[in-house]
């Protein structure tokens, strides 16, 4: 398959090697922080059921899912009581906190184990698009608005998980267990008006028969990529993950300014289309409509389109020669790592020679062959197996010894940077080495190395003199966060894309803040924009319709199709801002401005980390805000952050009893 590749290179006078750090901030009053009680408790995060198993990626989307959402007007924000009552509140900077009640969204018993979190998106100034956190949507419409009061009802419910079976099959086995709304938007086609929804949800891959033969793959399934271990230890592989765009047509239900209906009635039933469905091996972190018929997804690893686009290609045909699938071997591999470097072992069915191997390695990817070995071949050879994270190719070794003990020493690009598997698709191997073991076969590495390919030497990163004691430092308490995402353009009818990162994927730090509905309507097609992870910047970058201006370069495919719908462009620099985020171990939401003024962290409970954007791109210095919300107790006890938004110039927290509400202005 041909496309674009899109192209995340920062812009180098956007970034200012000489930022020293962030000084500490005193608030200018004691009335920077405002706090609201709530009436209702604030439905928050659930406890797991007995015996639940949960992949990384959704846990890390249920511990970081912010309950509180973009309201249908400018100040306005959606949260969802324990009760699954929905509440539009109004802040103003001047005026006291107003509370609307929206719509009680019925409740009902879901026979799966997990089931999502309930959530509001905003379509227009008079529509909401409510969802019950298991599979039903409810379309709310303004109905009625009088100075004194306004009233909402629903007009249409629909369930996303009806339609035709989009992955897997129908038996229990592979029955879906939570659904993530990825995002919605109101489409207006001549006449008529529709919603276009993307949902994603988990469903459990086919086990593998005794034959070595997979079971049923259910409809649309992709085959598996040619990975290490794939087939081996596919009971190991956490499910994937199906991504689903639906369209929901609005017949003679939507009217934008005249309220006709007085009493409330029961909601039509709206019958969701499934446009297409890709299969993914991680819950997205971005999904947004462009202009036109396309939509930019961005997420871990990429996707697969369901039955037309394959997970790898031959690079060439002595390489297609291989098979798809490795034949099921126990004990493929094992591996380990430190903070700069990865190890791979493979113990061999057969003796060979080192002329015999031929191990090439390249920055993101790694290709394994043999001659005259077939044994080993047969077992061990794979083509292009991306890696989880990029390496230094040049500074990379591999060794064989006693002809039957190969290992691969592969440095790290980003040193410290934790790999959760080996390679970019999970296939269950763990890290197993003994670290004993581990202990001995790098120094065997070490005598067969010069001192010019040790790994061990700096990374070349500036320390930094952070000017204030809130920031906690050493080297030994940072973890770096970033994980690679790849960001592609897709056409909404098919799903096939027609400009990607794969080539290069960026590292994924934060998302911005969601601008209110009126500028998102104003915004002439500009997306939101993404914070990603350059060295120790948060680089920001926006996404622009732009035909044509992209970067045509050589992806996976031998031909690249020139020109596309969105081009990502590199406008503004967080400095610092990956490292600081690091040292943040309480952190449940990070966010960016998408004007560029402040970078927010908020830890789970008690504190708000403010960073503000340096007055000039030559600062050595930025301001930085810590608002403490550990004094406003219930029962003795802090209550827990669950949302955060962004208002003009003031910053908005939901928590369980009660909502706050802090003016950047003051602090």
């Amino acid at each position: 398959m041909s496309y674009t590749i899109l192209d995340f290179e920062p812009d180098t006078a956007l970034l200012n090697p000489h930022f020293d750090g962030y000084k500490l901030r005193l608030a200018e009053s004691d009335d920077a922080t405002t706090i609201y009680s709530l009436e209702s408790v604030t439905a928050g995060p659930q406890k797991l059921p007995s015996g639940a198993q949960l992949s990384y990626d959704e846990t890390y989307f249920r511990v970081h899912y912010n309950h509180l959402f973009i309201g249908p007007r400018d100040c306005t924000f959606i949260f969802i009581d324990s009760a699954g009552v929905a509440h539009m509140i109004s802040v103003d900077k001047q005026g006291p906190l107003q509370t609307i009640v929206l719509f009680a969204i019925p409740q009902q018993e879901s026979d799966s184990a997990l089931t999502g979190y309930p959530g509001a998106y905003s379509l227009s100034e008079s529509l909401i698009l409510l969802f019950d956190g298991v599979e039903n949507m409810y379309v709310v419409q303004q109905v009625s608005a009088t100075r004194e009061r306004e009233q909402w009802s629903a007009i249409g419910v629909f369930c996303i998980g009806s339609g035709p079976i989009a992955a897997g099959s129908a038996e229990s086995h592979t029955r879906r267990t939570m659904h993530s709304i990825l995002g919605a938007a109101l489409e207006h086609e001549a006449a008529r008006k529709s919603i276009r929804l993307h949902a994603c949800c988990q469903v459990d891959r086919p086990t593998e028969t005794a034959a070595g033969q997979s079971g049923d793959r259910g409809v649309g399934a992709c085959p598996s990529p040619a990975l290490p271990g794939a087939a081996a230890l596919r009971q190991k592989t956490p499910p994937p993950f199906c991504i689903k765009a639906m369209q929901v047509d609005l017949p003679q239900l939507v009217c934008d300014t005249d309220f006709q209906v007085t009493q409330p009635r029961e909601p039509a039933t709206l019958y969701p289309r499934i446009v297409h469905t890709l299969r993914s091996h991680a819950i997205p972190v971005y999904c947004e409509n462009a202009v036109g018929d396309m939509y930019v997804l961005g997420v871990r690893d990429g996707v697969e389109l369901d039955g037309t686009e394959s997970a790898s290609r031959p690079h060439s045909p002595s390489e297609a020669s291989l098979p798809a699938v490795p034949p099921h071997i126990p004990d493929l591999y094992y591996w380990s790592q430190t903070p700069s470097d990865v190890t791979m072992c493979i113990e061999l069915p057969a003796s060979v020679s080192a002329q015999q191997v031929q191990c090439v390695l390249t920055r993101l990817a790694i290709t394994l062959r043999f001659s005259e070995a077939p044994e080993c071949e047969a077992k061990y050879g794979f083509n292009h197996a991306m890696l989880c994270d990029e390496i230094v190719a040049g500074e990379s070794v591999w060794t064989i010894e006693n002809g039957r003990l190969l290992t691969l020493y592969l440095q790290k690009s980003r040193e410290g940077a934790r790999w959760p598997t080996l390679f970019n698709k999970d296939d269950g191997v763990l890290e197993t080495m003994d670290p004993n073991e581990f202990a001995a076969i790098r120094e065997r590495l070490q005598q067969l190395t010069s001192d010019s390919l040790d790994l061990r030497r700096s990374a070349g990163v500036p320390a930094l003199t952070l000017a204030t004691e809130t920031v906690d430092l050493d080297s030994d308490e940072i973890e770096q966060e970033g994980s690679s995402v790849v960001f592609s353009v897709r056409d909404w009818r098919t799903g096939v894309a027609s400009a990607s990162s794969v080539a290069g994927s960026p590292n994924w730090l934060c998302s911005s803040f969601s601008r209110p509905l009126s500028q998102r309507q104003e915004s002439n097609g500009e997306l939101p924009p993404v914070c990603l992870r350059f060295d120790i910047d948060g680089a920001m970058f926006g996404f622009n319709s732009n035909t044509g201006a992209m970067h045509a370069g050589t992806s996976t495919s031998t031909n690249v199709r020139a020109g596309a719908s969105v081009c990502p462009q590199h406008y503004g620099t967080f400095a610092a801002l990956s490292y600081i985020q690091a040292s943040k171990r309480e952190k449940r939401f990070m966010y960016v401005d998408p004007d560029m003024t402040v970078a927010v962290l908020a830890e789970t409970q008690r504190r708000i980390y403010v960073y503000h954007q340096a007055v000039s791109a030559s600062s050595n210095t930025a301001a930085q805000s810590v608002v403490d919300l550990g004094n406003a107790a219930v029962a003795g006890e802090t209550e827990e952050v669950l949302g955060i938004q962004l208002s003009g110039r003031m910053l908005v927290v939901l928590r369980e009893h009660s909502i706050c509400t802090i003016d950047l202005d003051r602090c």
